[in-house]
């Protein structure tokens, strides 16, 4: 598979690097019990049961990014297969959305 260095940097930065650490930020905060949502102007911080909840919009953000920027170029796996983990991740973004917009 011949990659152009873009496209190598893409999937290390966008693929990899951004997602875990997401990934990583959004588990240490539910760890606490809290997750966050950035809005245009403000930081908001849920809390318990409602933290759960807005957690799912990141963590449909890592799958979509691990499996537009990661997956895609690679062909790692079938492509109905990418197609799924992605509307599963879109599920989650809309859900965890819904979720913050809601719990307000």
């Amino acid at each position: 598979m011949d990659l152009a260095k873009y496209q190598k940097v893409e999937i290390a930065v966008l693929g990899l690097i951004a997602p875990l650490s997401l990934l990583t930020y959004t588990i240490l905060l539910l760890l606490s019990g809290e997750a966050v949502f950035w809005g245009r102007n403000a930081t908001i911080i849920y809390h318990s049961n409602d933290a759960y909840f807005v957690s799912l919009l990141w963590f449909g953000v890592v799958g979509c990014m691990f499996s537009h920027f990661f997956l895609r170029p690679l062909k790692l796996i079938q492509y109905k297969l990418r197609k799924l983990i992605l509307y599963f991740s879109m599920v989650l973004v809309c859900s965890g959305l819904l979720s913050a917009i809601v719990l307000v």
